[in-house]
């Protein structure tokens, strides 16, 4: 247990910080309690004037490899509901020889941090050791691993690094560039390996757009994210840290995305670790330093952002529950550093809008997933859903509705993928409003206004894709946003298939255009985001097309062949081949 006294000023806005303290900014390297404790002494002397518990310069790395020296430990949140009882045992530990090696360290929020008015619950700290010699074998196998990945792209390790900050980073801040540039140039032996590999690994998709790399052959990308995953897996093994969560979410972020069992179970494993080092909580009033809270802030939106957007596009539920966590949307200025292009601070504002935009999805999706619902106590319904995504375009500046809720001037990194993530939260809104619309549950009722307002909403995913560039299609993707081309499409065979008349021609020519339009990107410009679409969607509308242009199957025969109080649902019966990716939600 920790022995400093529980009445010191110092002591109860203490916490372990998860980054730990080492030589750079912000690092997982995970330090003993004992070190904590040395630290706030310096503070009480006036030896230290920083209102974090380490001075900022000493603060390691989150990119710093966790496993570093035998002895230190590895923090893990304690479980609220036994946490209170480590207050007995610091009374009492305090005044003992036991207590001079503390492993536990506590901080009290504010008293206003308690939504509703209700308690404060203390957030407690734990400090295990580490498991020495094993620890540091599997760090050297995790570095032999990075290192072959390495020599496969060398000597343009530094282009690909180079390209990762301008492709990705830029869009995605999942690092500091500032400060991981400088551990890379000084202490770069000690940066997490299955973090080095998987940023190898993700810039790949971007090779051809560097004009440094474009001529030069690209590696073959499968041994090296077979190489990246083993050194993830080494990770594991020891004591994870940070690092090994954003490891992770450049995994997840990774186009073109194939795996969806294996991305759903690495998103629980990310989300595990973070709930773990209490990256759920707001950090703006623990004393930490300023650098550490902005990184605690920004990783755990990334968290959030892929769990959502993972949960969308992979039909399982999110795994964060919005009332288990506190943590602020990130400031724009808190994510670039001063010096920054105008291009890095509207990608900034862009990221931070996907952000919020996320919020809104993260409501939309508790209705998807709802297993029940009371009908006397209906907190869903159509204008309820309207006035979620309302209030977020409302909160857009200028440049940006232009951007997101017209398309134009599309041409600032990330803005297409911004575009397209609006347009998906809207098509899911509309398909949630039809859901809930009781009217439109028969497969004749696509007269209703959700039906057709669902039906715009598919058709902007379809001009939008139309209008797309190059430079559009080898920009920043989020991979999940692949769902959106799918869902549009399916959703278009659909009003066919319950339509009649112009109609249904109308939607079958705006199917078509969106697979025509899909497979030209994809030749043309290697656009991975409509492989999805197209593997799905290409025979079902072909077959489609086909039965509606046989003579002896014509669409009034077609529309007249089908009851009228056939479910939306038995039309995957007429089309077996189609993979179920996508069930339509009728839970309302």
């Amino acid at each position: 247990m920790s022995n400093l006294p529980l009445e010191s000023p110092d002591m109860s806005q203490c916490l372990p910080s998860l980054s730990m303290w080492n030589e750079a900014p912000f690092c997982v390297v995970n330090k003993p309690i004992s070190t904590v404790q040395d630290r706030i002494t310096d503070q009480e002397q006036g030896e230290a004037s920083s209102h974090s518990i380490a001075p900022p310069h000493d603060l390691g790395s989150a990119v710093m490899d966790p496993i570093v020296d035998s002895v230190e430990g590895s923090s893990h949140v304690v479980s609220p509901a036994i946490a209170d009882d480590d207050n007995v045992f610091q009374m009492y530990l305090f005044s003992t020889p036991y207590g001079q090696r503390g492993r536990t360290v506590r901080f009290y929020p504010k008293a206003g941090d308690a939504g509703g008015g209700g308690p404060v619950r203390v957030i407690v700290f734990n400090t295990a050791p580490r498991r020495g010699r094993r620890e540091k074998e599997c760090r050297a196998l995790a570095a032999s691993k990075c290192a072959m990945i390495e020599r496969h792209i060398a000597p343009y390790e530094e282009e690909v690094i180079n390209l990762f900050f301008d492709k990705i980073n830029k869009c995605f801040p999942i690092f500091d560039e500032v400060l991981f540039r400088r551990l890379l140039l000084t202490q770069k032996d000690k940066i997490s390996p299955s973090l080095l590999a998987f940023l190898y690994g993700i810039t790949l998709i971007y090779w051809n757009t560097s004009p440094s790399l474009k001529n030069v052959p690209r590696p073959d990308p499968w041994p090296l994210w077979r190489l990246a995953e083993d050194t993830l897996n080494e990770e594991f093994k020891c004591t994870p840290g940070i690092s090994t969560i954003m490891s992770i979410l450049i995994n997840l972020s990774t186009r073109p995305s194939l795996l969806n069992l294996g991305n759903s179970a690495l998103m629980g494993m990310a989300v595990s670790l973070a709930n773990a080092f209490g990256l759920n909580r707001d950090p703006s009033g623990w004393n930490l330093s300023l650098t550490e809270k902005k990184f605690r802030i920004r990783i755990w939106r990334i968290v959030l952002i892929c769990d959502r957007w993972c949960s969308l596009a992979y039909g399982t539920p999110p795994l964060i529950n919005r009332v288990q966590h506190d943590v602020p949307i990130p400031a724009v200025e808190d994510l670039y550093n001063p010096g920054a292009s105008a291009d890095q601070i509207s990608a900034t504002r862009r990221f931070v809008a996907l952000a919020t935009l996320t919020d809104v999805l993260g409501d939309c999706l508790e209705l998807v997933y709802r297993l029940e619902m009371d009908p006397s106590k209906r907190d869903a319904t159509p204008h309820s859903l309207e006035s979620l995504l309302t209030h977020w375009e409302d909160s857009l500046t200028d440049n940006l509705r232009r951007e997101v809720l017209r398309g134009k001037h599309l041409v600032g990194p990330g803005a297409a993928n911004l575009r397209l993530a609006y347009l998906s939260v809207k098509l899911l809104v509309r398909r949630r409003q039809l859901d809930l619309d009781k009217t439109s549950r028969q497969i004749g009722d696509v007269d209703s206004l959700c039906f057709l307002q669902a039906r715009k909403a598919a058709e902007e995913v379809v001009d939008f894709v139309r209008e797309l560039e190059e430079s559009h299609c080898r920009d920043f993707w989020i991979p999940f946003n692949a769902h959106t081309l799918t869902s549009a499409t399916t959703f278009l065979l659909r009003s066919a298939l319950s339509s009649r008349g112009p109609v249904r021609n109308t939607s079958l020519q705006l199917a078509r255009r969106m697979i025509e339009a899909l497979d030209s990107h994809r030749r043309n410009y290697a656009w991975d985001l409509a492989d999805n679409c197209l593997a799905n969607c290409t025979d079902l509308m072909d077959k489609i097309e086909a039965a509606c242009e046989e003579p002896t199957c014509s669409t009034t025969a077609l529309q007249e062949s089908m009851p009228t109080d056939m479910d939306i649902e038995a039309l995957e019966d007429w089309f077996p081949d189609f993979p179920n990716i996508y069930p339509l939600d009728h839970t309302g």
